[in-house]
């Protein structure tokens, strides 16, 4: 077949196409552009049986003189040069969007800026064939009729109606997150099935979207730079089967970055239980020199400079984050309706705890200034132990040494660790060095034997923390039970012991006022 050139017609369905995908890529383009004219309400109508889409919003309007370019190809108020490709504040910029919608619909505009108010349509190749005075309210409203009809295969191979739905909703979920004091609002069919009202930060606008959870499940952390801004879930209240809840901001426009998403990752490593995935939501305010965001037609994915540096901050705020003990209310405020009723909020000398008793020699009843927690006492310890490994692997020598059965990829994952091992025979070594947490103990040999079966350092560590830890069942006096709870509160991460089980579980003064049915209460409990 010979090599000739596309028609016109061809050239646009197939650029379309890259842009134009499905209903929400509808979506995603027009809230683009709402969001780039100011709009903080914005409306989403949804009509999938019958391919028609419309967004209303109360932005700045289109002037009249620029309406015969709207749906123009390469068309854009947002840029002027190749410099303004390196500083980009908008969320839209190609100047395809439009005209791609246009191509593959019948569009539609009612607009209203200061000085006019307008209806206009666009043919097939954006050109502007209809242009009246209207009365419209301040803002835009577009429509979008007849999706896809001049490409039946596509609306044949497209999502069916109810994952269509769930796209757009989720898309909105983005923006939502991404801009929280704006409100969103979704229709389908006429009937509301989602409004997001403005909330006055991202934590309030995460409690929307998440109202199983409550403010004490979730923690706020900035950078010191105020680069990194996130909000994330306590790891022993907030987890999920999915990472579906992992978001990723830049100047408040949601993207994909795998080794960001890996520092997400690696901020709550050894903090959730295996198969469990976080809740947290990171917004990078960035230089925009720094972005390269003409790299996908859904501006998705971008590319960075500095990743590292940028994903290091995103490991220390997360960590900053998970370091703060909760609940932790105002310990010095208190709602009371009985004039003479007594309450000592002063908090314990050396911590935030103060032991009081020990439980079925398992756990530590501890009392704070907002309430009462019942924390594990062999996964603290575990907790405790397993961070001072990650700050020191100490090894210690031993003489008589001890023989173990090994095979020789065993030995290798001890040797490997600076564990010092002497061949003694057929599977048989001596070991001469071992960690200083097994020293001493009747279990050294098993201990060693289970260590040997991890390849990696970090589950050695694990598995040595677990198995010296204080077990259940151990009786404790006052001052080990102080101890203990001293020294967990100073963990970095005093929620989660290192397999991700939860390590306390507190009862708070509210809720215990609201089971006696009592008027007063700490302030924030």
């Amino acid at each position: 077949m010979a090599i000739e050139p596309l028609s016109e017609e061809t050239v646009r369905l197939l650029a379309a196409g890259e842009v134009i995908d499905s209903l929400a890529a509808v979506v995603r383009e027009l809230v683009d552009n709402s969001l780039d004219a100011g709009a903080d309400r914005i409306r989403v109508n949804l009509w999938p049986d019958q391919w028609r889409i419309q967004v209303q919003d109360n932005g700045s309007g289109i002037p009249e003189a620029d309406l015969i370019w709207l749906a123009h190809s390469h068309t854009t108020s947002k840029l002027r040069n190749v410099r303004d490709l390196q500083a980009l504040h908008t969320l839209g910029f190609r100047g395809e969007g439009l005209h791609s919608i246009a191509v593959v619909s019948d569009l539609e505009v009612h607009t209203a800026d200061s000085d006019s108010s307008r209806r206009a349509r666009y043919d097939h190749e954006g050109n502007l064939n209809l242009s009246e005075s209207a009365a419209a309210a301040p803002g835009t409203v577009i429509t979008v009729h007849e999706l896809f009809a001049r490409q039946p295969v596509r609306r044949r191979f497209l999502a069916d109606r109810r994952q269509q739905i769930r796209q757009v909703t989720q898309l909105l979920q983005r923006y939502a997150l991404g801009f929280p004091g704006n409100l969103f609002e979704l229709a389908v069919d006429g009937r509301v099935t989602q409004k997001l009202w403005p909330a006055p930060g991202l934590r309030e606008r995460v409690l929307q979207l998440l109202p199983q959870h409550d403010e004490h499940d979730l923690r706020e952390a900035t950078s010191p730079d105020q680069q990194v801004r996130l909000v994330l879930g306590l790891p022993d209240r907030c987890s999920r089967s999915r990472s579906d809840w992992v978001y990723l901001f830049i100047n408040r426009r949601f993207i994909r970055h795998l080794d960001l998403e890996s520092a997400i990752q690696k901020g709550f490593e050894r903090t959730l239980r295996r198969g469990r995935y976080p809740v947290c939501i990171v917004h990078l305010t960035l230089p925009s020199q720094v972005v390269d965001w003409n790299r996908h037609p859904a501006k998705l994915e971008v590319q960075l400079a500095q990743t590292d540096l940028v994903a290091a901050q995103i490991v220390a705020t997360i960590g900053n984050a998970l370091r703060e003990f909760a609940p932790r209310p105002a310990p010095d405020l208190l709602r009371l309706a009985e004039a003479n009723a007594g309450y000592n909020a002063e908090t314990p000398s050396g911590g935030l705890l103060k032991a009081l008793s020990q439980m079925q020699n398992t756990y530590i009843l501890a009392e704070y200034p907002g309430g009462l927690c019942l924390v594990e006492q062999h996964v603290a310890h575990e907790r405790i132990l397993f961070e001072a490994l990650e700050a020191s692997w100490q090894l210690v020598p031993i003489d008589p040494p001890i023989v173990l059965e090994l095979s020789d990829s065993e030995a290798d994952h001890l040797q490997l660790q600076g564990l010092e091992l002497e061949a003694f025979g057929p599977r048989t070594w001596l070991v001469r060095r071992i960690p200083e947490l097994l020293l001493g103990r009747e279990d050294c040999q098993a201990g060693l034997k289970e260590m040997a079966s991890y390849p990696d350092l970090q589950d050695m560590r694990v598995a040595l923390a677990c198995r010296t830890a204080i077990r259940n069942g151990t009786p404790l006096d006052p001052a080990r039970m102080q101890e203990l709870i001293d020294q967990w509160q100073r963990t970095r991460n005093p929620h989660t012991c290192p397999h991700g089980r939860p390590i306390y579980m507190p009862l708070t003064d509210g809720e215990l006022a609201r089971f006696f049915r009592r008027r007063w209460h700490i302030c924030g409990s």
